[in-house]
């Protein structure tokens, strides 16, 4: 992988694993309290933390949106650049250990500090899993890849929507730059544009250097 798209990719990992963490979570818990596992003590009877790591795993999301945009568009320093890629399949397939073994490190966070706010101590064992240990990891998996995927669809198409959307502002600019007159020239007494005047063309411009074509 090439160095300028490592921190985009470890913001999509931590995008990934945390909103597959939140989302997984209520639904192991969920099956855990209604019994599905059988008897036992499988979680904390709360989903105190689901909200915040939510919140947390869409900010990612949104700076690997933000930083893939500003990718497509020229006259952005190169250190901003590394903060957005396109992560094609098989690099997301390259990558799930890692989103998974964060997620899994996510969830064990997010529930250790729910215990602590809610019984004031953690309870021990693999209550923060939220059901037996094989069944837990299985469905935590399984998010896991259906998140992952997700995103490298829908984020690489709301990067690209924003761009569409900077390029079209941008052309509105330049033409209304171009219909509007400037003051006469002392020398000449002409105006520098008018109404006539043919509008420039974002292609003449640096802002944008693939705006024609969508993303890999």
């Amino acid at each position: 992988m090439p160095r300028a798209s490592v921190t985009a990719a470890i913001l999509f990992c931590l995008a990934a694993a945390i909103t597959a963490a939140a989302l997984a979570d209520p639904i192991v818990e969920g099956l855990s309290n209604a019994g599905v596992f059988g008897p036992g003590l499988f979680t904390d009877h709360s989903n105190a933390a689901v909200a915040p790591a939510l919140c947390v795993g869409v900010f990612f999301a949104a700076l690997f949106v933000i930083g893939t945009a500003l990718c497509r568009l020229g006259g952005v320093p190169s250190w901003v650049r590394r903060f957005g890629a396109a992560l094609p399949a098989t690099t997301i397939v390259r990558l799930f250990p890692l989103i998974l073994a964060m997620q899994i490190c996510v969830l064990f966070g997010m529930e250790t500090l729910e215990q602590f706010a809610i019984v004031g101590h953690t309870l021990g064992g693999t209550v923060w899993l939220g059901g037996p240990v094989l069944v837990a990891l299985i469905l935590h998996a399984a998010m896991a890849v259906i998140v992952a995927m997700t995103f490298s669809r829908v984020l690489h198409q709301l990067a690209q929507s924003v761009v569409d959307a900077v390029v079209f502002f941008c052309r509105l600019v330049l033409a209304w730059a171009a219909l509007t007159p400037t003051a006469p020239s002392p020398e000449t007494g002409e105006t520098g544009n008018s109404v006539y005047a043919p509008m420039p063309s974002l292609a003449d411009t640096t802002l944008y250097q693939g705006f024609s074509t969508s993303a890999s």
